[in-house]
C-alpha cells in the first residue's frame, strides 16, 4: 500500500482529520512542511502552485495532489483497502458528504477559524487577543456548535452509530472547543459534545490523533 503524505501542521484540525482517516484505514503516512523534497513555508510559491489560496493540508499520493480536507478525506477512503468509512446506500452516502461539507465549510469555520484561532494566535496589538473580534464572533460559534449538537442528541456518531468520514472531520475541531476556559466556553456542561469527544478519544485513532503523544 502507498503511502502518502500530508502537507500542514499537526495541529491543525484539517491536517488531523485527514490523518484520522489514515489512522483507520492503517494507510502509512508523514506530516510535515516539504513539497517535492524541500522545505516549503505556508502561501509560499511552492504552496500555492498546489493551493492557490495556501490552505492546508495537500495531500500527496504518489503523482497525486489533492487539496481540501473533504476531497482527500473522501480519496482515501476510496482508494486504499480496509474499513469503509462511507456507507454504501447512495443516499446514507450523500448525508456523510453533506455533513462533511457542511463542518469544513461553514462549521468549524464558524467556531474555530472565526473565534478559538483568536486566542490561540492573537492578533491584536502586542500579541493580544482583539476581544471585540472574540466578541462579534461569538454568536455565530456558538449557533455553529448548537447545529452539532442536535445531530448529535442521542447518537453515538455524527450519523447515527456508526463512525464515518463525518466524525473524521468534526472530531479534531470539537476537541479544541472542549478545551476552551471558563470566559470563553462554547459547550455547557451538559452538552452531547463532552460525551461525544470522549467516545472518539477511545478509540485506537483518537488516541493518536486527538491526543498525540508530545
Amino acid at each position: 500500500m502507498q503511502s502518502v503524505y500530508i502537507y500542514g501542521v499537526q495541529f491543525s484540525p484539517f491536517v488531523r482529520a485527514v490523518q484520522m482517516v489514515c489512522e483507520e484505514k492503517g494507510i502509512d503516512y508523514q506530516i510535515g512542511k516539504q513539497i517535492n523534497g524541500q522545505t516549503a513555508e505556508f502561501k509560499s510559491e511552492a504552496h500555492l502552485a498546489y493551493h492557490p489560496l495556501g490552505k492546508m493540508p495537500v495531500l500527496f499520493c504518489g503523482d497525486i495532489a489533492l487539496t481540501e480536507t473533504a476531497t482527500i478525506c473522501r480519496f482515501l477512503d476510496s482508494q486504499y483497502e480496509g474499513k469503509t468509512l462511507q456507507p454504501n446506500d447512495l443516499i446514507e452516502r450523500s448525508k456523510v458528504d453533506e455533513w462533511c461539507q457542511l463542518c469544513t465549510t461553514y462549521l468549524i469555520h464558524a467556531f474555530m477559524r472565526d473565534y478559538i484561532l483568536e486566542l490561540a494566535f492573537p492578533q491584536g496589538q502586542g500579541g493580544k487577543p482583539r476581544f471585540d473580534v472574540i466578541e462579534m464572533n461569538k454568536a455565530s460559534a456558538v449557533n455553529a456548535i448548537k447545529m452539532i449538537e442536535k445531530q448529535l442528541a442521542d447518537q453515538d456518531f455524527m450519523l447515527g452509530n456508526r463512525f464515518t468520514l463525518a466524525d473524521c472531520v468534526i472530531a479534531p475541531a470539537l476537541y479544541y472547543a472542549q478545551q476552551l476556559p471558563e470566559q470563553f466556553a462554547l459547550l455547557s456542561e451538559k452538552s452531547p459534545v463532552h460525551t461525544y469527544v470522549a467516545r472518539i478519544r477511545e478509540r485506537d485513532s483518537g488516541k493518536k490523533v486527538i491526543i498525540p503523544k508530545q
